[in-house]
């Protein structure tokens, strides 16, 4: 599944077989609205024992909040803005086909910071990562991240295509 796509009909089917046999859970780095979207609707809460967002530090079981934690509490602001301070600079020197909308968004168990940006299109996103493929853009930001933070506890990830 692409970023902020919908699920595919033949995905929900295989899903929905499976659940027939084990409990199924859905994990997802997206917030809990956004995986709600992206499965179809507030119907995927009665059809899924559970759903973990923004990587399992959101979670529910049958629909109701059991667990949540949160990463300006963990870092403090300080180290917060000091992250988001350095990753707004990096981004500024990139140059891009396009560059759309918000590009770092806070989340309660994690920061995502997109390079496109949030707001870009379908086509926009398939662009940046056909460039990304050559280029490793979010490679290089990541091991950027991983050098800046080195002994902040913090961990890097490259997400979604």
């Amino acid at each position: 599944m692409y970023p902020q796509t919908k699920i595919k009909p033949e995905m929900e089917e295989f899903l929905a077989k499976l659940s027939e046999k084990v409990t199924v859970g859905l994990v997802g780095g997206s917030d809990h609205c956004k995986i709600l979207e992206q499965m179809g609707g507030d119907y995927a809460l009665e059809k899924y024992s559970y759903i973990f967002s923004e990587n399992g530090v959101i979670a529910y079981k049958d629909g109701k909040l059991f667990h949540e934690m949160s990463i300006a509490k963990h870092m403090g602001e300080e180290k917060l803005q000091d992250f988001i301070n350095f990753s707004l600079k990096y981004l500024s020197e990139l140059r891009l086909p396009v560059k759309r909308g918000v590009f770092i968004e806070f989340r309660k168990g994690m920061l995502n910071v997109c390079p496109v940006g949030r707001s870009c299109t379908q086509a926009e996103r398939l662009q940046f990562a056909e460039l990304d493929g050559k280029e490793k853009i979010r490679e290089k930001m990541v091991e950027a991240f991983e050098k800046k933070f080195a002994d902040s506890g913090l961990q890097f990830s490259i997400g979604a295509d």
